[in-house]
């Protein structure tokens, strides 16, 4: 066939196909069925309300507000990282200082993280080297937080408690005490009724970390960061203390590190981390009517010492 009548058949063939193709009506028509996802501007206007919501969220933390139901002095028994389910934990000490808060007039507590250790993944092996089970361990991760329902001023989630992800048992334990339960780090205003305030930093760890001094991490934040009057963090089971002076304001800001009621560790012995806690908590007196910054706020490692002192502030605040 010659190029010329391959050229001819091409146009006559082409011209049946579209002759074909407006002769026929009877098309399948795509059927209307709803899409199951949300259209661009529905997305957008969700995204919208959700960053609305986290932003609202986001500032109220800054700086969340308790108020002091008493007047006159008050003490807060920082407990350290509790691993209550470890076999190395003193519990006795646990136990003793829970007794402390529940029968001690103007004591609370606080928590700075790791309330179990909540293995999880490939560390879930070493649920076969303690003797207590993962079961265990809430229930008594439950029954340390309720013990103490009423007197909690705050609670951090530590490394340990944010390996649950999003369905942190400590969320739905905490709000049945109506407790303050924040991941990783709360900043609290305590707002006393004669006026004073007093703010705590409290953070499961803090950023930086020296040989020469346990405190370093808190020490940098209040130096760096918010000169908050307190600023506390746990995780690494030693214990330390730096209190600064704010030259501008006068203020002094109590810089401190808490150990663990966790004293016996495997995993510090493998490394070789030597034991420097103090105590497994750290109690801090409030003085609001003090007129002298340096007698504001005094520190204590022995819990049993702090409420004998605190005892004594509180009479001599209310003799009757």
């Amino acid at each position: 066939m010659s190029v010329a009548s391959r050229k001819r058949w091409n146009e006559k063939r082409n011209l049946l196909r579209r002759m074909a193709r407006e002769e026929r009506t009877d098309f399948i028509e795509k059927p209307s069925v709803p899409t199951g996802e949300y259209s661009a501007e529905e997305i957008i206007d969700l995204m919208k309300n959700r960053y609305s919501r986290q932003l609202e969220y986001e500032n109220a933390r800054k700086l969340i507000n308790v108020t002091i139901p008493i007047g006159g002095p008050i003490g807060i028994v920082h407990f350290g990282d509790p691993h209550v389910d470890d076999d190395g934990t003193d519990w006795a000490a646990l136990e003793r200082d829970i007794r402390l808060v529940q029968s001690t007039e103007g004591l609370y507590a606080a928590n700075i993280g790791d309330t179990t250790n909540n293995w999880v993944g490939r560390l879930g092996r070493l649920y076969g080297q303690q003797s207590t089970t993962a079961k265990q361990a809430w229930i008594l991760a439950e029954w340390f937080i309720k013990q103490l329902s009423g007197y909690w001023l705050y609670l951090i989630g530590g490394n340990h408690d944010a390996w649950s992800g999003d369905g942190d048992p400590l969320n739905f334990i905490t709000s049945q005490v109506g407790a303050l339960y924040e991941a990783s780090e709360a900043r609290i205003g305590l707002q006393f009724p004669n006026g004073k305030n007093i703010v705590i930093n409290a953070r499961h760890d803090f950023a930086g970390g020296s040989m020469w001094n346990p405190a370093h991490g808190p020490m940098k934040a209040a130096q760096l960061g918010v000169r908050d009057d307190v600023v506390i963090c746990g995780h690494k089971h030693k214990s330390g203390y730096s209190p600064l002076k704010d030259p501008d304001s006068g203020k002094v800001m109590h810089c401190l590190q808490v150990a663990s009621y966790k004293r016996y560790d495997r995993y510090a012995k493998e490394k070789g981390f030597r034991d420097q806690s103090l105590s497994p908590c750290v109690i801090t007196i409030i003085n609001p009517d003090a007129v002298d910054p340096v007698d504001l706020i005094q520190v204590f490692w022995n819990p049993v010492t702090a409420v004998q002192y605190l005892k004594m502030l509180r009479k001599e605040w209310n003799p009757s």
